[in-house]
């Protein structure tokens, strides 16, 4: 087994020798750097609120005598309406609906959160990153729903049937991640990314569905028998239920399992170390599935309390997770990884969140201010260094947040035998793939029609017309070739890789051909190559461009998402004012780098974790960016003065666009697709085989090394991340300005493509070249799922909205497996 990541380099924290007295001051310098970075969040938030405000604004140039007295009017109006919507309402009735209503309201909000952060820190405790908390949460919610409406049980029954159910779905999703990286080598961050979407896709299915959805809608299900609800445990008149109890019954199991248990020992251990956990004896493919098994245990339970506890009205809904699953990443790095800190951190974005709500309703702030408070705690609690620097306080070393680096580039190789040899298992699986395909694609109805296929675009100056295929004799062949490629596998006559391929493109071209048997139109093979590329693939393409730089250089870099959203709201505004594409593309690069610069301070500067920094600087953009459209983007907000922005028209290359099929899909484009080309090139070429790339790459494989050689190790990282976020910033800008149409920025504009792009950057190893290729593999899916959609595909639109995330999944478990990162990706290096 070989384990990578783990290298001499990682900064460790200072160990100093304490006597009782000096633990108590530690504790007490703890407990001052966190106050401190309340109140640096808070300061950040007065100034958002101040920003809302109109008369403060114009105070600022009309009236500034007045300023003061308006900006603490907002501000103290502004927080006072959060204490006492999230705590206690001084000026309440007097019942105990009116004393209790606003803390227990915190609480009941606080309860999917604490058990989603649970998952997370349980995963993060064994070594994993389980970003997949949407998707936990929404199989969870979904399986525990149907249990609550659609079996008959007597209620005590009832509700433990659906509670148990809640769990066992969460539980499933988050062990087919586990048992892909165990068994396939396949990265959680890629398969539990892929799990997201497929959930919230296979949901809006099953809303289409009769027997699931309520009557007359697809963005409900039916409602759950009172017999199957959470009871209220504090009487009708407030929502606390049972979930309180769920919540703290499973912080209480999740620490017993980490500090009394044999197995949360050994979950801990190759958490730690795998390496050393399998010397020692030690199952760690197992480990590895019962831990992401547990983990959405506990995501799929948070869905179970938003379901079955009313949160929305007792009904499995669309957008069912509310961005729980993420959120849930910042409770758990709050909570420290730690079972009560993940509690306590829970019940405070309980807290903002319920008093948020009330803020809004009463002062008429916007609730996003508080997503961005929520990100702000967490980073000036993440880098105490930073937080003394700005109040000038004196160094002890790393208190407030002991950083335990998370390192998403940890990779295990197991050497055992499985019980049924690989090629056997995979041979097999091939061959019933094969034989589905013959019956799915080949012998049915469908297979009687021609299926035609375009190759050319309409006006082309050269039209090569079309292509009828006869459905059922070229699927019989395809499907067989499948059936042959498991023989071979089986039999060792032909390597792995290239029966994978058969299987897969074998598999894929028959179900096309069955998709567009009986169209009329058929589906045309030029539009889709090219949808592939040119608009899809490209803001993914510079996105894992900029995430292969930085890890290159040893910065894990989860912000690209961050970077994507800041690049497209920047652009927008910029690309308006200045009536001008180029202006709005220089104005995304440079927000990409300025994110890039936060991540780069932060992470090698003063060593927070850089996977706590990323995700943080995602909600962080989140927040501001939605803030900001609301008061000045949105329609009726000077909508046409900054969010009309010029953009890119297309350009099709003289003659080098006329090419049969190639043409169209390399040469008609935008000047972003040139651009694209340009960076690709740039980035292979200058990583590999150029004195800055080596350098670059020295520092993310042995940075120790490359100081001792008189490499400034930390300023080429700082660079590379520079370099990184003006990269990521251009793909955001594409999203507003360079796919050749009139294009405005909307909220959460990204929709996870910055994920996706992280996805790509593990997929590819690491390279510019196979990154390039992950996105266009799942560009392909995306556009392939479009066309067979106006094609008329029998397969239902939600399914093939899967398509793309199904299409990355296989293919990371069949032909990826296991990958070597570099080998210092994601540690922090401190000179001696």
């Amino acid at each position: 087994m070989t384990v990578v990541g783990a290298t001499e380099d990682q900064a460790p924290a200072p160990v100093t020798m304490l006597g009782e007295s000096g633990a108590r001051a530690s504790r007490w310098d703890n407990v001052v750097v966190t106050a401190l970075a309340f109140v640096l969040a808070g300061a950040c938030g007065a100034l958002l609120m101040m920003f809302s405000d109109d008369v403060v604004r114009h105070d600022i140039t009309n009236d500034p005598g007045a300023f003061v007295g308006d900006a603490w009017r907002v501000v103290s109006g502004g927080y006072t309406a959060m204490f006492e919507g999230g705590i206690y309402d001084f000026h309440n009735d007097g019942t105990v609906a009116g004393i209790f209503g606003p803390i227990s309201g915190s609480i009941f909000r606080a309860a999917p959160l604490i058990l989603a952060g649970l998952g997370v820190t349980l995963a993060f405790r064994a070594g994993l990153f389980n970003i997949g908390g949407e998707g936990q949460i929404i199989v969870g919610a979904t399986f525990a729903g149907y249990v609550g409406f659609g079996v008959s049980l007597p209620p005590v029954i009832h509700l433990a049937a659906a509670i148990i159910a809640g769990i066992i779905g969460g539980a499933l999703w988050g062990f087919i991640a586990g048992i892909l990286k165990a068994k396939a080598g396949a990265h959680e961050v890629i398969s539990t990314i892929m799990l997201n979407y497929i959930a919230i896709y296979g949901l809006q299915y099953l809303l289409k569905k009769t027997w699931f959805a309520a009557a007359g809608s697809d963005q409900a299900s039916k409602v759950v028998d009172g017999s199957a609800r959470l009871p209220h445990i504090a009487g009708s008149s407030l929502p606390l239920d049972f979930a309180v109890i769920l919540g703290i019954a499973s912080a209480i199991g999740v620490w017993w399992l980490f500090s009394r248990s044999t197995i949360g020992f050994r979950l801990r251990a190759v958490g730690a170390n795998p390496a050393a956990a399998r010397t020692a004896g030690m199952n760690v493919a197992n480990s590895t599935m019962l831990a992401m098994a547990l983990a959405g245990a506990l995501a799929g339970l948070a869905g179970v309390v938003i379901v079955l506890g009313g949160a929305t009205s007792y009904q499995v809904t669309q957008g069912i997770s509310s961005n729980i699953g993420f959120d849930a990443l910042t409770v758990s790095l709050l909570g420290r990884l730690s079972p009560w800190g993940t509690v306590y951190a829970g019940l405070l974005f309980g807290i903002l969140k319920q008093g948020g709500t009330e803020m809004q309703a009463t002062v008429a702030i916007p609730v996003d201010i508080v997503t961005v408070i929520q990100a702000l705690i967490v980073i000036f609690i993440a880098a105490p260094q930073l937080t003394r620097s700005i109040f000038r306080l004196p160094s002890h070393g790393m208190t407030a947040f002991n950083t335990a680096t998370t390192n998403l580039a940890v990779a295990v190789t197991t050497e055992t035998v499985p019980r049924i040899p690989r090629h056997l298992l995979v041979g097999g699986t091939q061959i019933a793939a094969g034989l589905f395909g013959l019956w799915a694609f080949a012998l049915g109805p469908r297979s009687e029609y021609t299926a035609t296929f375009q190759l050319s675009l309409p006006g082309s100056a050269v039209d090569l017309g079309g292509v009828a295929i006869q459905t059922r004799p070229v699927n019989i062949v395809l499907c067989l070739l499948v059936v042959a490629a498991g023989v071979l596998r089986i039999t060792g006559k032909l390597a792995a890789k290239w029966c994978a391929t058969i299987a897969v493109v074998g598999l894929l071209c028959a179900m096309i051909i069955w998709s567009v048997a009986g169209s009329p139109n058929g589906l045309n093979v030029v539009s889709l190559l090219q949808g592939s590329l040119f608009p899809l693939a490209i803001p993914l393409i510079l996105g894992a461009i900029a995430g292969v730089i930085g890890e290159r250089a040893g910065v894990v870099n989860v912000a690209i998402e961050g970077q994507l959203l800041f690049g497209a709201f920047v652009a927008a505004v910029v690309g308006t004012i200045a009536a001008s594409a180029w202006a709005g593309l220089i104005g995304g690069m440079v927000a990409g780098l300025l994110i890039g610069a936060i991540l780069a301070g932060l992470a090698i500067r003063y060593l927070v974790d850089q996977v706590i920094v990323g995700v943080v600087l995602n909600v962080f953009v989140l927040g501001l960016t939605t803030f900001l459209y609301s008061k000045v983007l949105q329609p009726g907000n000077n909508s046409t003065l900054y969010n009309q922005p010029a953009h890119f028209h297309i350009y099709k290359v003289p003659v080098l666009s006329d090419i049969p099929l190639i043409g169209p899909v390399f040469f008609s484009g935008t000047v972003m697709l040139y651009l694209t080309y340009v960076v690709v090139v740039l980035a292979q070429f200058g990583l590999f085989y150029t004195r800055w790339g080596l350098r670059v790459r020295s520092v993310g494989e042995h940075p120790r090394a490359a100081d001792t050689v008189g490499i400034n190790v930390n300023r080429t990282r700082y660079r590379s991340v520079w370099l990184a976020g003006c990269v990521a910033g251009a793909g955001g800008a594409f999203l507003v300005i360079g796919s050749g149409a009139a294009n405005t920025f909307q909220i959460n504009m990204s929709a996870g493509q910055g994920f996706i792009a992280l996805a790509a950057v593990i997929f590819g190893k690491w390279t510019p070249r196979g990154a390039v290729l992950a996105c266009l593999l799942f560009g392909f899916a995306n556009q392939l799922q479009v066309l067979l959609q106006q094609a008329g595909s029998p397969i239902p639109s939600d399914l093939l909205l899967m398509a793309p995330y199904v299409v990355v999944l296989f293919a990371v478990a069949g032909f990826i497996g296991r990958v070597r990162p570099p080998a210092a990706d994601g540690q922090p290096y401190v000179a001696r």
